[in-house]
């Protein structure tokens, strides 16, 4: 395959009411990732009325959040891949429509299996939709605009991890938790019908042919038994047989992938790319800012409601000072990454974000709203620098044949890392708070002298932690080498063998 010119976009298209076509595909795109991304968000905080409708345990519950996860983690490389072979305006338009008619079913569902069902849906519709929208980003905008469009990208993000709890909170508490989902369904609809109606693919000729299955079927189980694992690690017990035999069934599915990989003809992943350094150092960053970031998410409704006793609503509003950040600065960043080295700017921030982590890790019971705010604007900030140039430099990093995987491959390092992350923030949260209050009073944490002090304790260590994995992210940042060329396409099954 020719050597693609990075300055002439792979997929052009008319503009519409004068708008160029790039930017119309940028909208597009933003409003998928806006939905999904909202999604994830808005359905946490209402997890605690759903123990109540359902009569559940909130271990059970949790399965609400959790097969989202596991599902959309699983599917993400192969959906990435099918967007690469089938063409990435299809995969796109059913992604929206099965996640809004999944949303449908959620509101309707009078049990909580059949809740559970919807949302597995869901999982396959997000996986579609995230998985393929940097994808589209990227073909869409020449070399030299790709940051700045990607930073709004990420911006969208931003805007919907901010809005989720606020109007989940909103919705929950003036009308029931259906609302959560039936809302949504006619922005969802409307995208859907835009995107058949705008979207552009690359032209048929110009795509890879074959996916393969064996690889396919291999990946969903590795990445589903990991993430499982890594997520139940805490609640069943490191040493369970279920957890031991799920991270050994991901063990032995990664050998088998391995050597699938290497010998297919269309590989799901081609191993190859890992041997580019600007790919792997920009992945292995993400994973570990990914990481940081979980401690964050996880751990800041417990000290905001439990331990200093906000409502869910007042720690919702004080938490959005994170995304905030990244919404108003992540296309300020990709902008700069266009401009000038994106290693530079990534290990600023990811820099940065390490910085916030370890400020965040200095609260205490007394920390004025103002101080918590400005501790989580400030690991936002960083997150904001980071994102947006490593995206671009993992997009660049790729054949354009390849674009699918390389936008999937960062929806499943953040998954990845968010899942690893969270596990080991939780159990350093419970183990050390347990052991705080223990060393104080013999009632332990049911002495309310001790409960808030020793749950502040517990946040604080895996803020530190998480702080220090982030830090981890500025070496493998700054490997990526200084400028990404555009490799060739990969090589044949024959050459792999």
């Amino acid at each position: 395959m020719a050597q693609h010119d990075p300055e002439e976009p792979l997929v052009q298209g008319a503009p519409v009411a004068g708008i160029p076509y790039r930017w119309v595909s940028l909208a597009l795109v933003c409003l998928g990732v806006f939905l999904a991304t909202l999604d994830s968000s808005i359905t946490n905080i209402a997890l605690p009325t759903l123990a109540d409708e359902f009569d559940a345990e909130p271990s059970e519950v949790v399965w609400v959040t959790l097969i989202f996860i596991v599902v959309s983690t699983g599917l993400a490389l192969i959906m990435g891949r099918l967007g690469d072979v089938h063409g990435r305006k299809r995969l796109y338009v059913m992604g929206f429509a099965l996640f809004m008619l999944a949303a449908g079913a959620a509101a309707l569902a009078g049990s909580l299996p059949e809740l559970l069902g919807a949302r597995a849906v869901q999982a396959v519709g997000s996986s579609l939709v995230l998985a393929n929208g940097a994808a589209i980003i990227a073909s869409s905008f020449p070399a030299s605009q790709r940051g700045r469009a990607l930073g709004f990208q990420v911006a969208t993000v931003g805007a919907g991890v901010a809005t989720g709890p606020v109007l989940g909170g909103v919705l929950v508490d003036l009308l029931d938790w259906r609302a959560i989902f039936w809302t949504r369904l006619p922005l969802g609809l409307f995208g859907a019908v835009l995107v058949w109606r705008f979207l552009r693919d690359a032209e048929e000729a110009k795509r890879p042919r074959g996916l393969d299955l064996s690889g396919s079927l291999l990946i969903f189980g590795l990445l589903a038994c990991l993430v499982l694992g890594v997520n139940r690690g805490e609640a069943w017990g490191w040493t369970s047989a279920p957890i031991v035999a799920l991270f050994a069934s991901s063990a032995s599915l990664l050998v088998l992938f391995l050597c699938v990989e290497r010998r297919a003809a269309s590989p799901v992943v081609d191993l190859l790319l890992f041997k580019r350094r600007s790919y792997s150092a920009a992945i292995s960053a993400a994973i570990l800012q990914f990481f940081g970031l979980s401690a964050v998410i996880i751990l800041m409704p417990f000290y905001l409601v439990e331990a200093r006793g906000y409502s869910t609503l007042e720690a919702g509003g004080i938490s959005a000072a994170l995304p905030i950040a990244m919404l108003l600065l992540s296309p300020i960043s990709g902008g700069l990454a266009d401009r000038f080295a994106p290693r530079v700017i990534a290990t600023i921030g990811i820099a940065f974000a390490a910085a916030g982590l370890l400020f965040l890790a200095t609260i205490d019971a007394d920390t004025s709203v103002a101080g918590i705010a400005v501790r989580l604007f400030v690991i936002g900030t960083g997150a904001a620098i980071f994102s947006s140039p490593n995206t671009s430099t993992i997009m660049a990093s790729v054949p354009p044949e390849r674009l699918g995987t390389a936008s999937a491959s960062q929806t499943t390092a953040r998954t990845f890392g968010n899942s690893i992350g969270i596990a080991v923030a939780t159990a350093l949260y419970s183990a050390q708070a347990a052991s705080y209050a223990l060393a104080r009073s013999d009632l332990g944490l049911a002495d309310p002298a001790v409960e808030s002090d020793a749950l502040v304790s517990g946040i604080r260590l895996a803020f530190v932690v998480g702080a220090s994995v982030t830090l981890l992210g500025i070496p493998a940042s700054l490997m990526r080498g200084a400028r990404v060329v555009q490799p060739p396409a990969p090589a044949s099954a024959t050459t792999r063998a």
